[in-house]
C-alpha cells in the first residue's frame, strides 16, 4: 500500500476544517423575556397579555418581575436585570437618557385626556372646598415622589392659586382615602383605581378632573420601555414581545367589558368600582406624537424634574 504524502494529509485536514467552519452555527434558543411591572392598574396590559395568551401565541417565554417603583424599573433595565417593563412613570426614563443615553426605547405611552382621565382631585361630601381656589391653606394628599407634587403645583399656579399656602402631603395611594376620611388631609390628588373605589362609596366627591390632561393632552406620563441591549441581542424576540404587549393595549380599547372583567379579578375591586374605573389607554410607538412627547419633556425640565434638556423623540422605538 502506498503511503499518503504528508502534504496531502494536511490538505485533507484543512479541507475538513473549512467544511465544518462553513456550516451555519445552530440557532440560539430564544431567551426568557423578563418583564418588569408595578402592582398597579397601569400593569393591566401585561395581565391581559397573559390572560389572552398574546405572548405565548408568539412562542415567547416570559417571566413577570414585580418591582416596587418606577425608578427601580429604570435602574433594573439599565443593569440588565429585566428586559422591558410596562406602564411606569416617564420621568426616570428621561433622567436615565441624560445620564446613560441610548439605553432604552419607549414602545407605548399613556393617552390621558379629559375624556379618558386617570387622576382627579377628590374631597369629602359636605366639604367647604367647592372650587380650586378653596384649596388655599389646605392639606392635599399626593402620590409619593416629587413629580405629582410639582405637576399639581404647576397647574394650581397657572390657575392663579398661591401654592405656598398649601401643604402637599406625600402618601401611598392605599392611604389616600383613609387620610381624607379622618381629616388628616382636606383633599387628595388620586389615581385609578382609588378614584373609582372612592366614588363607588358614599362620602366622597370629585372636585376636579384630570390635572395631567389639563396640563397636556394626551399626557404621556406613563410609558412602557424595552432595553436597547435586548433589542440589539434578540431583535426578533424583542419585536414579538413589543407586538404582543401592544396587542394587549389595543384589546383594552376594543373590548371594554372583558377588560373590566379581567380588572375586577386582578385588582380585587367591587363590580361597581371596576365599572367606574377609567382605564389607562396606551398609544403604540407609531402613534405617539413626537412633538407632544417633547413638550412633556420640556415641561418636566422647566419644573426641575429632569436636570437638563433632552431630545425626547430619540427615545421612541422605531
Amino acid at each position: 500500500m502506498k503511503k499518503i504524502a504528508p502534504q496531502f494529509i494536511i490538505i485533507l485536514l484543512l479541507s475538513s476544517v473549512a467544511l465544518h467552519s462553513c456550516r451555519p452555527a445552530p440557532p440560539k434558543p430564544a431567551p426568557t423575556v423578563r418583564i418588569g411591572y408595578l402592582n398597579l392598574v397601569t400593569s393591566l396590559p401585561l395581565v391581559i397579555a397573559q390572560e389572552k395568551n398574546f405572548l405565548t401565541a408568539q412562542d415567547i417565554k416570559f417571566e413577570p418581575v414585580p418591582v416596587a417603583t418606577s425608578n427601580q424599573l429604570a435602574d433594573d433595565l439599565i443593569a440588565g436585570d429585566i428586559d422591558c417593563y410596562i406602564g411606569a412613570s416617564v420621568v426616570p426614563v428621561f433622567a436615565a437618557e441624560l445620564n446613560s443615553p441610548g439605553k432604552m426605547k419607549v414602545f407605548t405611552a399613556s393617552e390621558i385626556t379629559p375624556q379618558q382621565p386617570f387622576d382627579a382631585l377628590l374631597v369629602k361630601v359636605g366639604s367647604p372646598i367647592n372650587t380650586l381656589s378653596d384649596l388655599s391653606g389646605k392639606r392635599i394628599a399626593v402620590f409619593p415622589g416629587s413629580t405629582a407634587t410639582n405637576l399639581l403645583k404647576k397647574y394650581l399656579t397657572d390657575k392663579g392659586i398661591d401654592v405656598s399656602t398649601i401643604t402637599f402631603v406625600q402618601l401611598q395611594p392605599s392611604q389616600h382615602l383613609d387620610s381624607l376620611k379622618v381629616g388628616f388631609v382636606d383633599a387628595v390628588h388620586a389615581y385609578e383605581p382609588t378614584i373609582a373605589i372612592a366614588l363607588s362609596k358614599d362620602g366622597v366627591k370629585k372636585l376636579h378632573g384630570s390635572v395631567y390632561a389639563a396640563i397636556l393632552s394626551p399626557n404621556p406620563i406613563s410609558v412602557s420601555v424595552v432595553s436597547a441591549e435586548f433589542l440589539k441581542n434578540h431583535p426578533k424576540t424583542a419585536a414579538k414581545t413589543i407586538s404582543a404587549l401592544q396587542q394587549a393595549c389595543k384589546f383594552m380599547k376594543e373590548n371594554d367589558t372583558e377588560t373590566r372583567s379581567i380588572l375586577l379579578k386582578q385588582m380585587a375591586l367591587s363590580k361597581d368600582a371596576a365599572n367606574r374605573c377609567s382605564l389607562l389607554y396606551m398609544l403604540p410607538h407609531d402613534q405617539i406624537d413626537p412633538a407632544n412627547f417633547q413638550k412633556f419633556a420640556d415641561i418636566l425640565t422647566e419644573l426641575g424634574e429632569i436636570k437638563g434638556p433632552i431630545q425626547a423623540d430619540t427615545l421612541l422605538y422605531r
